[in-house]
């Protein structure tokens, strides 16, 4: 999900020159003769911070360009163009934080330079991140050691809203306890997990714990949300974990031609998104038994020893009760076979090597998408699971070109997708390039009428039949230090609205925050021609 690393702005003054940027910097397009110096220091105790990254970025001027602190907490940052930049400071177990900026992870305010100008006091104070401690107790009270511990975001993905994983956590230790830091401000649902190491074997031991959700319940739907903000440290989040009996799950796995998968694996993959994947060796007959298992749903995938293409998958549901006799048969990757034609126009098409297609299931778990680069020719084939795919096409260095449609025997499939058969080859795939897209562009004000930059747009389709997983008629964006928004979508009718985020994790393309952002937004028609401009008010976020 997200990086752990953040920053906020406030001042200190400085002068002295610092390190050489890192060796990944992308270099300015042009040298400049400006100069940007500062310091950054702690907020907490105003002590300075030594190896902070400082970068300064703009875009129009292709500049991308940063140095590390030195012991005093100064900074300098040498031949920048005249023109915006924006600088950010970055520092682990610190909050990010943009120059300007009004809040904790918000956008903040460029600085104009000048041809020769030594620009002066930017400064910045960091703010730690957050810190969430507690113990983790048995159901007799005793402390339970290696626990993991995850604080966890929803995300909307592949059609369902699922928890996960937000990047920090922890184990605990002989008294049971944990302390997970390195946590951005924002809102968490904080998960407790005894790592089960039966999980895998053919274990007689049938007890294990449910993973528990804080303030203690078995149930997701249940579990309550706690806000973390910069510097925070909340302690006391204790909880009990539940016992529970576990299921033994047993079977036989087969290769494409009815051989056993001998040496193979076994892996089961939570749907819940927060549980850690659990699994096995296959035995020499293809048997294989994975015990511990939890409650819950899990994507069951097997795959040959061999350095084989071939995968088996099968979803299961584990309610407590063993599962026993299953028979998972592993199938070569089907093909995907067609041709990219470019529009006719202006625009010269790029280098064949530029251009890569993907093959992605948008409701699947585990399966095998595919991805190729076009040919010469300009004909592709891709290789992947079987089940419902999507077709996209991504033009590096070359980004006016994008995906008009896609077409099989002259059916639009670009929405859709395409149903692809198991050891199958599909044919005559036509995917269709172009350059002309429905442009949108606009500002937010609030209720006084000033532009807000501290927002996110959000353009949707009036259909909800087109709010699915990897949709293309769902967008979002954010003001540029110009305040100034910029979208492309497909011509359509569409839903426009801006708001503050409060917490930057929201899921715009869960269908609940649409439904709510629905009523508040505006209706707007765009075609492929002339760019279309908006004026919008800021209206209330979503709840989430």
């Amino acid at each position: 999900m997200r990086a752990l690393v953040c920053l906020v702005a406030l001042g200190c003054s400085s002068v002295s020159v610092l390190a050489q940027a890192p060796a990944r910097d992308t270099p300015a397009a042009a040298v400049g003769t400006a100069v940007i110096r500062g310091r950054v220091i702690a907020a907490d105790n105003r002590h300075p911070l030594a190896r902070v990254e400082v970068r300064a970025v703009s875009g129009p001027l292709k500049v991308n360009k940063a140095v590390l602190t030195d012991a005093n907490g100064r900074y300098t940052i040498t031949e920048l163009p005249a023109g915006k930049i924006s600088v950010a400071s970055n520092k682990i177990n610190y909050v990010r934080a943009n120059y300007g900026q009004t809040r904790a992870l918000g956008p903040g305010t460029p600085v104009d330079l000048a041809n020769g100008q030594v620009l002066e006091g930017i400064n910045f104070a960091l703010q730690r991140t957050g810190v969430i401690a507690g113990r983790i107790l048995d159901e007799v009270g005793d402390p339970v050691a290696d626990v993991q511990v995850m604080p966890g975001r929803y995300v909307y993905f592949n059609g369902e809203r699922r928890l996960q994983n937000a990047g920090a956590s922890a184990s605990t230790n002989d008294l049971g306890e944990y302390r997970v830091f390195g946590i951005p401000p924002g809102t968490y649902v904080v998960s407790a997990t005894l790592r089960n190491f039966n999980m895998g074997t053919d274990s007689t031991d049938r007890t294990a714990y449910a993973p528990t959700y804080y303030p203690g319940t078995g149930n997701i739907s249940e579990a309550q949300r706690m806000t973390v903000a910069a510097g925070q440290t909340i302690t006391g989040i204790n909880l009990t974990l539940m016992p529970i009996v576990a299921a033994r799950i047993s079977g036989v796995a087969l290769d494409s031609l009815g051989r056993p998968m001998t040496g193979g694996f076994v892996n089961l993959m939570s749907l819940a998104g927060m549980m850690t994947s659990g699994g096995g060796q296959i035995l020499a007959d293809g048997t294989f038994t994975i015990g511990g298992v939890t409650p819950g749903g899990y994507t069951l995938r097997a795959s040959p020893q061999s350095q084989s293409d071939e995968v088996a998958l099968m979803e299961i549901s584990v309610t407590g009760s063993d599962i026993a006799d299953l028979q998972v048969v592993s199938a070569k990757p089907s093909s995907i076979r067609g041709r990219v034609v470019f529009e006719p126009g202006s625009v010269k098409p790029p280098a064949a090597t530029a251009l890569r297609l993907t093959a992605s299931h948008p409701n699947a778990i585990g399966t095998m998408p595919g991805n190729a680069a076009a040919k010469d020719d300009w004909t592709f084939e891709i290789k992947a699971g079987a089940g419902r795919v999507l077709i996209r096409a991504n033009v590096f260095g070359a980004e006016d070109w994008r995906v008009n449609r896609v077409v099989v025997n002259d059916t639009d499939v670009t929405d859709s997708g395409i149903d692809l058969p198991a050891n199958a080859t599909i044919e005559n795939v036509v995917v269709e390039m172009t350059t002309r897209h429905a442009q949108i562009s606009g500002t937010v004000t609030d209720a006084a009428g000033a532009l807000v930059r501290d927002c996110v747009v959000v353009v949707f389709a009036q259909d909800p039949q087109r709010w699915t997983s990897q949709t293309r008629y769902v967008v979002s964006s954010r003001p540029d230090p110009e305040n100034l928004f910029h979208l492309r979508l497909p011509a359509g009718d569409y839903f426009a609205v801006a708001f503050e985020e409060p917490d930057t994790s929201t899921p715009f393309n869960d269908p609940d925050v649409l439904n709510q952002l629905r009523d508040r937004a505006i209706k707007i028609s765009i075609g492929d021609a002339a760019p279309t401009k908006l004026a919008l008010k800021l209206s209330e976020p979503p709840v989430f």
